[in-house]
């Protein structure tokens, strides 16, 4: 099953594909973007291998997850993505990085509300999270903002996130359903 192309108020996201790691390597060299993911910038080869495990691994395309290019009128604004985890298979971990000239313009928000949507409206997924850092105070504001909460601090400073269908559907009763 192909993933499909996903549509947010500005925001066109497609399925992620192997001519984008130009665009992913630049992204990822960009020191303040990669500062709460690795904490310095990231070669070409380690975005490479970055993606082969996103779009190996971490995907299952079967079940809707994986990870998509958002552009805004073509030009390519970051990338976000529901990853498959082998330990729970009814969850979706999201995920997003986004072009620093685009930070604080709600596009972390909006691509990451339109996953959350289509993980419980299309998906059978039970469950989205994500991982962040304490100090990564504008990720924390998005995951908040699309209705995830923090559920604990496995290591210390890092902190999961995480939103239920159900409490995803009680807080958006007009959404459609599908699954469980």
């Amino acid at each position: 099953m192909a993933l499909p192309t996903l549509r947010g108020p500005r925001l066109t996201m497609r399925p992620v594909e192997e001519s984008d790691l130009d665009f992913l390597a630049r992204l990822n060299a960009d020191a303040a973007v990669m500062e709460h993911v690795t904490g310095r910038p990231a070669t070409r080869a380690e975005t490479g291998q970055e993606w082969a495990r996103r779009l190996g691994p971490r995907s299952d395309t079967d079940r809707g997850l994986g990870y998509w290019i958002g552009l805004d009128d073509d030009q390519p604004v970051g990338w976000w993505g529901l990853g498959a985890t082998g330990s729970d298979p009814g969850s979706g971990e999201l995920g997003f990085r986004v072009r620093r000239e685009r930070w604080r313009q709600g596009w972390g928000t909006e691509g990451a509300a339109t996953l959350v949507a289509h993980a419980f409206t299309e998906l059978t997924v039970t469950r989205v999270w994500a991982g962040t850092t304490v100090a990564n105070t504008a990720s924390r504001r998005t995951l908040a903002a699309v209705g995830l909460t923090s559920v604990d601090e496995p290591f210390p400073g890092v902190l999961t996130y995480e939103v239920s269908r159900r409490q995803w559907h009680a807080t958006h009763p007009r959404a459609g359903r599908r699954g469980a």
